[in-house]
């Protein structure tokens, strides 16, 4: 794969040796700390079995959004939203000693996290924990979809809402068990409290997307409010899967301390259906377990999706999300 760089070295950091290749301006000496911080955290827990790890320090991710989704054979879905994220581990479950982390600059930076050392070690153990996580309950998660039956415009966003918070919450939920139980639950709490204080200060967005909806001219008032609810949603639902894992991993102090920042600056500001789903997802997300296959799995997914299709469908609007099989892949794309 070509990609412009200003830097390229390899060095070993343990068993594991490290390439680290950027085409960024700017020092990268904090990512790059982080990076070996984890990978001996790792090591000393006796979790890591990784011989390669190339890590990509990118100024934007978009240019390489072609070639990434052929080299690592993701779906235009996956491959759409890469960009989009601030981190993002590639690996193949066919060859589990090496991966591909792939930092974009300018995302970092928009979310805040460029320079910040602990975020930076909280984001990459998440993505080095996914490959970590394998475990039946991923295995049999990775081979089913969501099918959606609701009005044509929020078909896509309510399909990938559904397999965010169901069939894709299985791999999330197991990272975040293994970050927080081995030593990066300070960390993972630091990135949370900053993606809760970025959430609260999109809040202002709200008021345009109502004045645009107004300014359209719909007659469609149910569909409207379902469109507000489904935006309120995608930036607060998947954040209960950070919020599970801390009462996973017996951090319930932390935990709470967390859930009164939400009641406090973000939920109250939501409607109240947000609040009703965020927890009703949270005390699900409790339950999966790594030794899960498709026989408890499907069940628990039924019942996320179900609980989902029912508040969407108080808007007016009949919602409702099901599973459907898909096409299990050996090749992971886990976005932070």
């Amino acid at each position: 794969m070509r990609s412009p760089n200003k830097e390229f070295s390899e060095f070993s950091v343990g068993p594991t040796r490290l390439r680290v290749i950027s085409d960024c301006s700017a020092d990268i000496a904090t990512i790059v700390e982080a990076e070996k911080r984890v990978i001996h955290s790792f090591v000393d827990h006796g979790l890591w079995r990784q011989d390669a790890v190339t890590l990509f320090i990118l100024e934007n991710l978009a240019p390489l959004v072609g070639q990434l989704q052929q080299l690592h054979d993701l779906n235009d879905q996956e491959a759409a939203r890469l960009p989009q994220h601030p981190m993002v581990n590639l690996y193949d479950l066919r060859n589990p000693l090496e991966c591909f982390v792939f930092v974009n600059f300018q995302v970092m930076c928009a979310e805040g996290y460029w320079g910040d050392a602990v975020a930076a070690e909280g984001l990459l153990a998440h993505e080095h924990a996914h490959p970590l996580g394998e475990c039946a309950a991923t295995t049999a998660a990775r081979s089913l979809r969501v099918a959606v039956d609701a009005p044509a415009l929020v078909v896509p966003l309510l399909a990938q809402l559904g397999e965010t918070l169901s069939v894709g919450a299985v791999s999330e939920l197991m990272s975040n068990d293994i970050c927080i139980g081995h030593g990066f639950d300070a960390a993972l709490a630091h990135v949370d409290r900053m993606v809760i204080k970025r959430a609260v200060g999109n809040l202002s967005q709200r008021p345009e997307l109502q004045r645009r909806l107004t300014a359209a001219g719909s007659l469609d008032v149910s569909r409207d409010r379902l469109l507000l609810l489904l935006a309120d949603a995608q930036g607060t639902l998947p954040f209960a899967l950070e919020l599970a894992p801390f009462f996973r991993a017996g951090r319930a102090a932390m935990a709470m301390e967390i859930v009164d920042i939400l009641r406090q600056d973000l939920l109250p500001r939501l409607e109240p259906e947000i609040q009703e789903m965020f927890f009703a997802l949270h005390d699900l997300f409790l339950r999966p377990r790594p030794e899960w296959d498709a026989t408890w799995l499907r069940p628990w997914c039924d019942e996320v999706l179900a609980m989902l299709s029912a508040s969407f469908s108080k808007c007016g609007p009949h919602v409702g999300l099901r599973l459907s099989d898909g096409d299990p892949s050996v090749h992971s794309m886990r976005p932070s």
